[in-house]
């Protein structure tokens, strides 16, 4: 019943996204004797020593904004589902997806900086997802890579995902250069006034060493219980699961369609190939890895014809990210 009620796109699911929520965010609102470790977050820029200022009144006010950033950016996720038409049916289950991917690692409930700046990666896919019948399209591009620049004064490493705005150069567009270059010219934009900002300010020396020593910094190492390391398998295993039946089924499915699993299936593997090859990245990159899984697995869990399968699958994944959550 709860894989019928969340795929569903009846309005009563977009109030019981933000209850799902913060029942996933129980342990970090009410601050629950549970055993788990709390991620350090380390030097951080600027810009997010502002933003955490803000919550500076109360030590669970970033927490509670935390929280309603995710449930945003979900709603920001459905939105581009139903403007760019990435699963066929009309449903509320990436949103659902999201909340829950973005929530599986309780040491990063959090107003961690990637999460905020996750917000300015779904903005610049946003202006990136565009089909080769629109013409020079340079400013869609350059607006693009300016909402990463944006996101990288948060959390200077979140350059990287550039690769997400070149995807979309790749499977969506015919090569010009132009579109590349505008991109490119886009994410330093932001920094260029940043940097006039504190010249300006005589808060110009030593930045570039900070920022060396933010984007080497290593990410924490958690340590996770036998029981929150079988949880993780089995979600590992529904979302492997979830990309071998997209492969298996993009072929019936419209041009654009298939474009858009191809581009969401490479970025969710480069998001993948950074959590190992990135010292910098550790599990806070569940929050990045949740946007192109949430549409892949949302077309796994669509695609199931025999419901009772779907809704043991989808029950069972819930258990498990719970088991993580509390048992970490």
């Amino acid at each position: 019943m709860l894989l019928k009620l969340f795929k569903s796109n009846h309005p009563s699911v977009i109030f019981l996204i933000p209850i799902l929520g913060i029942i996933l965010w129980i342990p970090s609102l009410f601050e629950l004797p549970i055993t788990r470790e709390v991620a350090e977050i380390g030097n951080t820029t600027l810009v997010y020593k502002w933003v955490l200022q803000l919550f500076s009144f109360h030590p669970k006010a970033s927490v509670i904004f935390a929280l309603i950033l995710v449930i945003v950016e979900s709603y920001i996720l459905i939105r581009l589902n139903f403007k760019y038409i990435f699963i066929e049916n009309k449903t509320y289950l990436p949103s659902v997806i999201f909340v829950v991917l973005t929530s599986v690692v309780s040491s990063y409930q959090m107003l961690h900086p990637l999460l905020l700046g996750n917000l300015f990666v779904l903005l610049a896919l946003d202006k990136a997802f565009l089909f080769e019948k629109s013409k020079h399209q340079f400013k869609r591009y350059f607006e693009s890579g300016f909402f990463l620049g944006l996101g990288a004064l948060i959390y200077p490493n979140i350059y990287v995902f550039i690769f997400a705005i070149w995807l979309t150069l790749i499977y969506l567009r015919t090569f010009n250069w132009r579109e590349w270059f505008s991109s490119v010219l886009g994410i330093i934009t932001p920094f260029i006034f940043y940097l006039c900002i504190l010249f300006l300010t005589n808060n110009f020396q030593g930045l570039l060493g900070k920022i060396h020593s933010i984007m080497t910094l290593s990410a924490p190492d958690l340590v996770f219980t036998n029981y929150s390391v079988g949880a993780f398998i089995f979600l590992s295993f529904v979302i492997i699961i979830s990309i071998f039946n997209g492969a298996r089924v993009v072929g019936l499915k419209k041009i654009s369609t298939r474009k858009y699993f191809a581009l969401f299936f490479w970025f969710a593997a480069y998001v993948v190939a950074l959590f190992y090859l990135h010292p910098s990245f550790g599990y806070e990159l569940s929050m990045v890895f949740a946007i192109p899984v949430s549409i892949i697995c949302t077309g796994f869990f669509t695609d199931i014809r025999r419901n009772w399968i779907g809704e043991v699958i989808f029950t069972l994944t819930l258990i498990a990210v719970f088991v993580i959550i509390w048992f970490q």
